[in-house]
């Protein structure tokens, strides 16, 4: 999850294996199939029907939805410990967005019905689950907050600084993000378009507030980005 206001409003990513005993992880993953993926490999699809969940083990996975329109939006990406493949966890109603892995790894695939058993009989795995509904709540209701409150310029300015948090390293007086994510990956975690993103990170630079080298992005005035972010 990138687009948020602050970063320690979602510490502590969960782990739906982190409470559980030895026997009772073997018995949730012989409950489901390993699934493997690659980078750019759909878990599941908008409108295809739900088959269960899938607790991420290595890799992350990108959860997107796509309007009518064409036009897509990043809802988050999730890393090891969490489960995607929701909101619906039993029945086998549509999926309302997608799922495609931005990092190859595993994932474990539990069917709604093996899920209902599971959270039956191991209590711990039942908690695990509602501390990873929990986060998700979190997660989602802090994008809801800042795409109804914050304008387009607002939200990259977000984006950007919580960028630094997570991958900026300070050189000589300014911070260097080495890999940013791409025009049309930002484009899609703000609700913008690539045109849109490529124009605005340019009248940065021309104001002096970043400077740019294909994927590398030097942060040359924090504050200023900061002030825009507040909106003033």
């Amino acid at each position: 999850m990138l687009l948020f206001e602050t970063l320690p409003n979602l510490a502590g990513v969960p782990d739906v294996f982190a409470t559980l005993t030895a026997r009772e992880s073997a018995r949730v993953a012989a409950a489901g199939e390993r699934i493997d993926f690659d980078a750019g490999d759909h878990l599941f699809r908008q409108g295809d029907a739900h088959s269960g969940i899938f607790i991420l083990r290595e890799g992350i996975v990108r959860s997107f939805y796509v309007a009518p329109n064409g036009r897509e939006i990043t809802l988050a990406n999730w890393t090891p410990g969490n489960f995607v493949g929701g909101p619906d966890i039993f029945s086998e109603a549509p999926h309302v967005w997608s799922g495609i892995g931005i990092k190859a790894g595993h994932a474990i695939r539990l069917p709604g019905p093996a899920v209902r058993r599971l959270m039956s009989d191991i209590p711990n795995f039942a908690l695990g689950l509602v501390q990873g509904l929990a986060y998700k709540g979190k997660c989602y209701s802090s994008l809801l907050q800042m795409l109804g409150t914050r304008s387009v310029v607002e939200r990259l300015a977000h984006l950007l600084l919580n960028l630094i948090d997570l991958k900026g390293v300070e050189s000589e007086g300014t911070i260097v993000i080495a890999e940013m994510p791409s025009h049309e990956e930002l484009a899609a975690m703000v609700g913008a378009t690539r045109q849109w993103i490529s124009m605005t990170i340019e009248k940065f630079r021309k104001r002096g507030l970043v400077d740019i080298n294909g994927r590398r992005l030097v942060v040359l005035r924090r504050e200023a980005l900061r002030a825009i972010a507040d909106g003033c």
